[in-house]
Parts: structure tokens; C-alpha cells; sequence
């Protein structure tokens, strides 16, 4: 009953979606930059199935809301797309995306996020480890409440948070990289090592994806001219909506320079070009040599760019048996330490704290 008391309270809040004002990555309030419905439709079933469907547009606008709710919603083709992206990717406070109450799940059970993967295979996945039994037939929203009412008794909300400037993110790549093939503007493969988590409110799980891409790229030359990729650093994407700015700064080069001999021998040339270079990888410059190739695996350091306001789990006191196992936060001066569950601890300083 309380399952389908949620179920119910969602497909309410899609409806309400299809009059609201909320904006979410492209802002179809205003039709700045206004995508047209056939882009829209490609987005959200790249979210649910991975790729875009094929086939007419109603159809497959009744078959992804048939998917997520087991129901039709009312309203017309562009006011129904928009029910499905604000319901999928931007939530509210009380109610937050499903996307987010994914990725809570996944925190739950102490897996890492899994964003690159399609929202009905993570549900699958999540199945999987919790119970073995997969809820064929049953809306994809009900599913996602099933599983969240196993895990833990109080109500997944949301909650604001500020994220301070100069936090430093350890990040690692899912994929090597290298000049041989590098293009400007390809999407890096990254993501956050450890959770990120601010006053006690989860901001991002491990998992979550770094959007960085590939500035430029010169290759190896003649006499033994080094070959080099510089990067454009944009943001983290965190369980809420609002993106999280990053840089390459001063706050991450002397993280790195402290990484060496903690991080491990996967990382551990990496961080010596990080610390001998001039600029190294903290500056821009990731791949020195003769077409040295970044492995997958590799360990770099960013950092967040101003304050930043998120929405963010706010951690049950349930779930704070032993507090410091379950908050990870990063800024210039914290040094990691090893506590229970085997997570990455990094605790913000006195001086960083927010004050409201």
C-alpha cells in the first residue's frame, strides 16, 4: 500500500510537471534553444532504455509512460515530454528525480553510482543484489519505491546544501586516453572516486561522472617533441539537477603533490608528472612523452569552482551508525583516512565549514 501510495504521489507530481515552470537542460519555458519533440522523445528513452526508440512518436510516448507509471498522462505531446524529463532528470525538494532516488539506492546498497548505464538496466542491476527477482511487469517508479522502502524506513527527500569553493574531487578515468586517439571536443571518461558529502547530505555518490572534455591535442613529433592534450574542464553531475562548476587549480595541484605513496602504484607515475611538470596535468597538460597513453584507472585532481547551492540525500541518523564512515568531503588541506566499510574518509576543516 505504501508502495503504491508513492507510485500514486509520482504520477501526481509528472501531471503537475506538465504545468510547471521548472527549467532542466534545455529551458523549454522560455524556447530558447527549444528542442523539438522528436529530441526531446530521444532523450528521455536514452535515459530509460539506453537508446532511442524507434517507431511514431505517440507510440512511443504511451510505451515510456507505460514504462515509468503504467499509465497514460494527460495533456498534449510537448506538455507530456516535459512531465517525463522534469519527472526523470529534475524532481523537487520532497520529491526528488528518479534518477536521484537511483542513485540513492545504489549508495545504499554500497555500490557505486552507475550513470552511464540506462535507468531500467540500474534497476535490473539493483534487483539483481538486493533480492535476486526481477519486477518484470510492474512500473519502473514502483520498482525504484520497492527497492528504496527495503533499504531504508525513512522517506527519500531532498535537501539544499552548499558546496564550498576549492573543494577538491578525486576523479579517476574509465577509459584510457591517449594523442593517438584524442580529438578536440571528445567526452573524457570520468568519474568521482569517493562520495561527496556536505553537512551530512550526499551530494554525489561514488560513480558520478565528471564532464570533461578534450581541448586540444598535439601529437609526438620529431626529435623527441612531447606529445600533449590539454582539457576542458566543466562540471560534476551530482544526484540533483544543478551542476557543480570545476576547475583545475591551486587547491587540486597540491592535492596531487600529497597523492603520491597514498593513492597507489596504479597512479603513482601519474602523480610524478603531476608534481615534476611545470604545468602538468593540473594545468591542462595530461599526456608527456613520446604518446604516452593515460590508463584506465588513473587517478587525477580537480576542484569545484565558487559556491555552489545543490540538492543533495540528506543522510538518515539511521545511516550514521559511525558518522565518519559515512560522509566523504574533500577541500585543500584534508588528508584521506581509512574507517569502517573501507571508504575514503576526508573530512572539511573547521574554516570550511558553512555557516548559514
Amino acid at each position: 500500500m505504501k508502495i503504491r501510495m508513492a507510485l500514486f504521489g509520482m504520477v501526481c507530481l509528472a501531471s503537475l510537471f506538465l504545468f510547471s515552470h521548472l527549467a532542466w537542460a534545455v529551458d523549454v519555458s522560455t524556447g530558447e534553444d527549444r528542442p523539438t519533440s522528436m529530441q526531446l522523445m530521444e532523450r528521455a528513452e536514452t535515459i530509460v532504455y539506453g537508446e532511442p526508440g524507434r517507431g511514431g512518436l505517440i507510440e512511443r510516448l504511451n510505451s515510456i509512460e507505460r514504462e515509468l507509471f503504467g499509465r497514460d498522462l494527460p495533456g498534449s505531446i510537448s506538455e507530456r515530454h516535459a512531465a517525463i524529463l522534469n519527472f526523470l532528470e529534475v524532481g523537487t525538494l520532497e520529491q526528488p528525480s528518479m534518477l536521484f532516488r537511483i542513485g540513492v539506492a545504489e549508495w545504499l546498497i554500497g555500490e557505486p553510482a552507475q550513470p552511464r548505464r540506462a535507468a531500467v538496466s540500474r534497476v535490473e542491476r539493483l534487483e539483481s543484489d538486493l533480492d535476486g527477482t526481477l519486477q518484470y511487469g510492474r512500473p519502473l517508479a514502483m520498482r525504484v519505491e520497492r527497492m528504496l522502502a527495503v533499504l531504508v524506513a525513512d522517506r527519500i527527500t531532498s535537501q539544499e546544501v552548499i558546496v564550498p569553493t576549492a573543494t577538491v574531487l578525486q576523479v579517476q578515468f574509465l577509459e584510457e586516453l591517449g594523442p593517438a586517439t584524442a580529438r578536440a571536443g571528445n567526452q573524457v571518461s570520468l568519474a568521482l572516486v569517493n562520495d561527496l558529502v556536505v553537512d551530512n547530505v550526499l551530494v554525489a555518490p561514488r560513480g558520478s561522472l565528471i564532464d570533461v572534455a578534450v581541448e586540444s591535442v598535439r601529437q609526438p613529433g620529431r626529435f623527441g617533441r612531447p606529445s600533449n592534450i590539454t582539457f576542458d574542464y566543466r562540471s560534476l553531475i551530482p544526484l540533483g539537477p544543478q551542476r557543480i562548476p570545476i576547475t583545475a587549480g591551486e587547491a587540486a595541484r597540491r592535492a596531487a603533490e600529497g597523492a603520491e605513496g597514498m593513492i597507489g602504484a596504479g597512479a603513482a607515475s601519474l602523480a610524478g608528472a603531476l608534481i615534476l611538470g611545470p604545468a602538468g596535468l593540473l594545468g591542462g597538460v595530461f599526456v608527456r612523452g613520446n604518446a604516452v597513453n593515460i590508463p584506465q584507472g588513473t587517478i587525477m585532481f580537480v576542484e569545484t569552482s565558487g559556491h555552489v547551492r545543490v540538492f543533495g540525500y540528506p543522510v538518515p541518523e539511521s545511516l550514521r551508525i559511525e558518522p565518519q564512515a559515512a560522509v566523504q568531503e574533500t577541500t585543500i588541506s584534508a588528508q584521506p583516512q581509512r574507517h569502517v566499510g573501507g571508504r575514503e574518509v576526508i573530512k572539511l576543516p573547521d574554516e570550511q565549514q558553512i555557516v548559514n
